[in-house]
């Protein structure tokens, strides 16, 4: 930001640029599209690399280095052309929403035309370290700040509505059930999750800390499945822990450990259409993923800058259509990978 802007008063900054965000295109990455496969011959693949983002300021005929080396104000996060630490991504039929803490917003693309707004304020204040996005079925967006400690919703466009009631510690991870407008939020240093409806109204709670069934130990990401169940990835615990739409617990695995089929660093916890649990390992910068009993069926990933590759993962998402999209946190990038079918 200019010196100038950063001398006008916070509400007029808000007035000018909240209420009509510029638009820029974003570019994605196919070069290796379709030529990455887990696992590898002679067996049957299961995984296919299909595509990564990380330009939000594309310019035709200019490489990331280009744009990078153009780029005049290094000081300015929320102004990069790139994604910086993307940590949380979330998908519709009509958008991608990266929650980028690095760059102290959230990037809102359009899938169509990846015509690409940034969400930067809330309400008066700035946006500190957007760690995670959702958007309902009528494209209302929400996101969380542990740093403002505040659940924040957005119109489509962007524009701030309210805050979610209630007082948090630190609000991380989100996750919606589109069919019943209900809205989870973890609360890190309180080792809850907290229920609310779109209205950001708290309707309960779920959990206290501990590392008994429904405890947790600073628990992070969240994800619900096309039944309304919840999947809580409880990170000290080194455990996934699931519950039903009712808020109960149903059931949980994980342990903790360096070897492929326990929970080293868990981060993001998806499920795809055939009831397949994806950990995001961060420890191991890999995806694994294990059956509804906790059993390891498959990993992909490892340490590295190569497509394919992460370094230090963190979010996931899996949309209808069983596309995996992974916030790849030190590459500074979105990978997505499409599940082949098949146990």
């Amino acid at each position: 930001m200019s010196p100038f802007l950063r001398s006008l008063p916070m509400w007029l900054l808000f007035f000018l640029f909240g209420c009509a965000p510029s638009f820029t295109i974003s570019r994605i990455d196919t070069t290796a599209s379709g030529g990455i496969l887990w696992p590898g011959e002679p067996e049957k693949p299961r995984i296919r690399y299909l595509w990564s983002l990380q330009q939000v300021n594309y310019i035709e005929g200019k490489s990331i280095k280009d744009i990078i080396l153009g780029y005049d104000n290094p000081y300015e996060p929320r102004e990069s052309p790139i994604l910086l630490r993307p940590q949380g991504v979330y998908v519709d039929q009509k958008r991608y929403y990266i929650a980028d803490p690095g760059a102290g917003r959230v990037t809102v693309i359009d899938r169509k035309n990846m015509k690409t707004f940034q969400i930067i304020y809330a309400g008066a204040e700035e946006l500190q370290y957007p760690i995670s996005v959702v958007s309902d079925k009528d494209g209302y967006i929400y996101i969380s700040d542990p740093e403002l400690r505040r659940v924040i919703k957005y119109r489509f466009d962007g524009n701030f509505i309210a805050y979610f009631k209630g007082e948090f510690l630190r609000p991380s991870g989100l996750a919606i059930d589109r069919l019943r407008d209900i809205i989870y939020v973890t609360d890190t240093l309180s080792h809850k999750i907290y229920i609310y409806n779109s209205s950001g109204e708290r309707l309960g709670e779920i959990g206290r800390r501990g590392e008994g069934d429904g405890e947790f130990n600073y628990p992070g990401y969240l994800f619900v499945d096309r039944n309304g169940n919840l999947y809580v990835s409880d990170s000290l615990n080194f455990r996934i822990q699931i519950f039903g739409p009712d808020g109960k617990f149903i059931k949980k695995f994980g342990e903790p450990g360096d070897a492929y089929h326990t929970l080293e660093k868990p981060k993001g916890v998806a499920v795809d259409t055939e009831g397949h649990i994806y950990v995001v390992d961060a420890g191991k910068d890999m995806v694994k993923i294990f059956d509804r009993d906790g059993r390891l069926l498959l990993f992909f990933g490892e340490k590295g800058h190569e497509y394919g590759k992460f370094y230090l993962p963190a979010g996931i998402f899996i949309d209808i259509e069983n596309i995996i999209y992974v916030a790849d946190t030190i590459n500074m990038r979105i990978q997505a990978f499409q599940f082949l079918g098949g146990d």
